[in-house]
């Protein structure tokens, strides 16, 4: 787009462009100087001096937007750029720089229509197809497939194309499709490293471990250690039983990144694979830790407390008590106490539960509390 709108200039610049309603001279090596160094806004600037706001001139325009839009003020662009539009709607760069200013200034829907509009005057323009999917933000999206589709077909080898293609093809299971997407692409840059990491999960789903494994060291070789090759390449040896190379890839990552339940059950599973529970035990409760909301217990509270609210109360009881494997939490106990003391009228468990929720509330906090239970204890033991 850049090297278009600068041969646009080129062009313009070989003509003494000048307005009736002002004497002034356009100074083409000054414009050109202001190109060369970048000076976009002090470019824009210069030309908004030289020619008047009517100004009609299709050159004149070209470089205003030109210089307007590479100097970043995008309203100034779309103005001359509309007007330009207006003379000629059927222009593609013009309409490439429509799309491209509403695309920065957020309308991105404005965007799609400029795009639609190049590809009504020509069915065949790759990147018009390239952009519209990419605006189509939804994975899952009918358009958006046509659009990849549609490029695809158009260019079969750009990477972003097929890498999008490809994840869509994944998530649908059309791992067929995936890999007739992938080849081409690949084949014409064998070493693309997001191509190449599309072929480790296909090859896992496909069962083919020894290609996903081959592929993640082609990956690491390339010096993309990340964790989704790391573990890949620790699914791939778990599937194949090599426990060992399991762990060590599954181990790099707990290295590297935050503890997640999934990590945390793959090295634990690694472990006991060797026949090592002494060490497969802490990670197998971490991932169990993990994998439980840490409001389950509060949770728990509610919904005992609302079976309270509807007279069932031994149904409250249960839930209090589910609530405590997760947590052992002083309000449940004193909860459960309550409930056998003053509606199900069973001091025995009462005492039990008050007996346990003493020993959570701290002397120093609470000291009237502690009284407090304490004297309901020894009224229960009479």
């Amino acid at each position: 787009m850049k090297k278009l709108f600068l041969l646009l200039f080129f062009i313009a610049s070989c003509y003494q462009i000048s307005d009736a309603q002002n004497t002034a001279t356009l100074d083409n090596e000054k414009v050109l100087e202001y190109y060369q160094s970048q000076r976009y806004a002090e470019a824009a600037q210069y030309l908004q001096s030289i020619y008047k706001d009517g100004v009609d001139d299709p050159k004149a325009l070209t470089q205003l937007a030109y210089a307007n839009l590479m100097g970043g003020k995008y309203a100034d662009a779309e103005k001359y750029y509309l007007k330009l539009y207006t003379q000629n709607p059927t222009s593609l760069p013009v309409l490439f720089s429509l799309a491209d200013i509403n695309t920065r200034r957020g309308n991105e829907s404005k965007a799609k229509s400029y795009y639609q509009e190049v590809i009504k005057i020509d069915s065949a323009n790759f990147s018009a197809y390239k952009k519209l999917a990419y605006l189509t933000k939804e994975d899952i999206n009918n358009k958006k497939i046509s659009y990849l589709l549609t490029a695809n077909r158009l260019n079969p080898i750009d990477a972003d194309i097929v890498f999008d293609l490809c994840e869509i093809y994944f998530k649908t299971g059309a791992f067929h499709k995936l890999k007739q997407t992938l080849e081409p692409a690949l084949k014409a840059d064998s070493t693309n490293l997001r191509l190449l990491k599309i072929k480790i999960p296909l090859h896992v789903a496909e069962k083919n471990y020894p290609e996903a494994i081959k592929t993640g060291e082609q990956i690491l070789g390339y010096g993309d250690s990340s964790t989704f090759v790391l573990n890949n390449l620790g699914k791939s040896h778990f599937l194949s039983l090599d426990y060992q190379n399991a762990l060590k890839y599954f181990l790099l990552i707990s290295d590297k990144s935050a503890d997640n339940e999934t990590l945390l059950y793959n090295i634990g599973m690694s472990y006991r694979g060797i026949k090592d529970y002494k060490n497969a035990i802490p990670y197998l409760q971490n991932a169990i830790k993990e994998g439980v909301s840490p409001k389950i217990a509060t949770y728990y509270g509610l919904l005992g407390d609302s079976f309270e609210m509807t007279n069932k109360n031994d149904d409250a009881n249960n839930a209090y008590k589910k609530g405590l494997q997760f947590e052992n939490n002083g309000s449940l106990l004193y909860n459960i106490a309550l409930v056998y003391e003053t509606k199900l009228n069973d001091k025995k468990n009462a005492l039990t539960y008050y007996e346990q929720y003493l020993k959570t509330i701290d002397e120093k906090q609470q000291p009237k509390l502690i009284i407090f239970i304490k004297r309901k204890i020894e009224e229960l033991k009479k």
